[in-house]
């Protein structure tokens, strides 16, 4: 929280360290937000978190911590300039700062210390000069997002921008996950519940602009800020929520950025009439990773969900040997199913998790579909999709009792 009295302090007691000031010229302003701004504000935030990794080296053990100690340092230069600012503009500043610029000074410094995990961690591009090169790119980030918010209707590419960072923040959890030396793809945490906490406490942070506008104005004209602020960054925080809790996990997978908005629109016309609907839908995985990762390495039990038409007859033991990751990296597992007990003769199956519809039994138990693959000599080709497997039948999987 201090860091941010570093830049104050310079601005105050050395000016004459700062050779642009605003003027209206677009390459002067671009430096001063760039230099004057997005450099000093980046190494601000640099200095917390390399006294806690210097006092605390130890605890740095896989990529994901350096993400979170320097995201932590982040979050707190963020929380006292946000104080400043609504100190100085008001409370109506709340909602928009809480997510655009909170998360914005996160993923500027998750760069810094993604060249550091590169660095550290990755096989092949691990030279040091990956350190300056993503401190500058985080310098020249943060510029870019503030220089547009100097133009009147420049919000516009800040919030498109800002979009962008999402998906490249997300990538680098998730290479930064993907390659944890204590990987184990049991480990998986539920992403709706993440999205849920996250989305929940930003309810609060809009009740609490609501709650502070009605005693400091009135009724009317809080209720009209927080329809406003809903309309304005409500989306914007919804698919932020999602995307960042929404993980493909690939073991020593590294990911290459992409530039592209973390969701998807489509208007379908599915009957090839006027009958039409709109279909938003935002990147990124982990659902089924999550309904599936208890059952991996594990026996279970496979019920059929219709017993009318069952090649498997009933409920049968099984066990979860295989996951695999084919075309578009869709996720796969191996289950083989026993004719009586472990020790007997059993019959393999690939199966998928149901993802749309109807997906769990009672709430607690992953619907699969499976697939027959013997007419294939490795089913696991990353090139294959399911229509390269014949589908046998709908199941769900019980979780054994130990």
């Amino acid at each position: 929280c201090a860091s941010v009295f570093i830049v104050t302090g310079l601005h105050v007691y050395f000016p004459k360290l700062f050779l642009f000031q605003l003027n209206g010229n677009m390459l002067n302003d671009f430096m001063y937000f760039t230099l004057q701004v997005g450099v000093l504000e980046e190494i601000a935030k640099l200095i917390p978190f390399l006294i806690i990794y210097l006092l605390f080296k130890k605890e740095f053990t896989e990529p994901i911590d350096y993400i979170a100690f320097i995201a932590i340092s982040a979050l707190g230069f963020s929380a006292v300039e946000n104080i400043m600012y609504f100190h100085n503009y008001g409370p109506e500043l709340i909602n928009g700062r809480a997510i655009l610029c909170s998360v914005g000074h996160m993923f500027d410094t998750a760069l810094i210390a993604y060249g550091i995990i590169l660095v550290k961690f990755h096989p092949r591009h691990n030279s040091i000069f990956f350190i300056p090169l993503f401190f500058a790119l985080a310098a020249l980030s943060h510029g870019f997002y503030d220089y547009w918010l100097s133009f009147e209707g420049g919000w516009i590419i800040t919030i498109f921008y800002f979009l962008i960072t999402i998906s490249w923040f997300a990538t680098i959890m998730n290479n930064a996950l993907n390659n944890s030396a204590h990987f184990d793809y049991k480990k998986v945490i539920d992403p709706n519940k993440v999205a849920l906490r996250l989305l929940s406490y930003y309810g609060i942070v809009f009740l609490a602009e609501f709650a502070i506008l009605l005693i400091q104005k009135d009724f009317t004209f809080a209720l009209v800020d927080l329809v406003g602020s809903l309309l304005s960054v409500g989306f914007v925080i919804i698919v932020s929520c999602i995307r960042l809790s929404k993980f493909k996990l690939i073991q020593h997978r590294w990911k290459p950025f992409i530039v592209e908005i973390p969701f998807t629109a489509q208007v379908n016309d599915p009957l090839g009439m006027k009958s039409t609907y709109f279909r938003l839908q935002i990147k990124g995985d982990g659902h089924d990773e999550a309904t599936i990762a208890p059952f991996y390495l594990e026996y279970c039990t496979v019920y059929p969900v219709s017993h009318k038409r069952t090649f498997i007859g009933g409920p049968k033991l099984a066990y979860v040997e295989k996951i695999s990751f084919l075309k578009g990296d869709e996720v796969y597992y191996q289950l083989n199913i026993f004719e009586t007990d472990k020790n007997s003769s059993f019959e393999s199956v690939v199966l998928k998790p149901k993802n749309t519809g109807e997906t769990m039994v009672n709430e607690k138990y992953p619907i699969i579909a499976m697939f027959d693959v013997r007419h294939l000599d490795n089913w696991d080709n990353p090139k294959h999709t399911a229509k390269n497997f014949k589908f046998r039948e709908w199941g769900y999987l019980v979780p054994n009792k130990i």
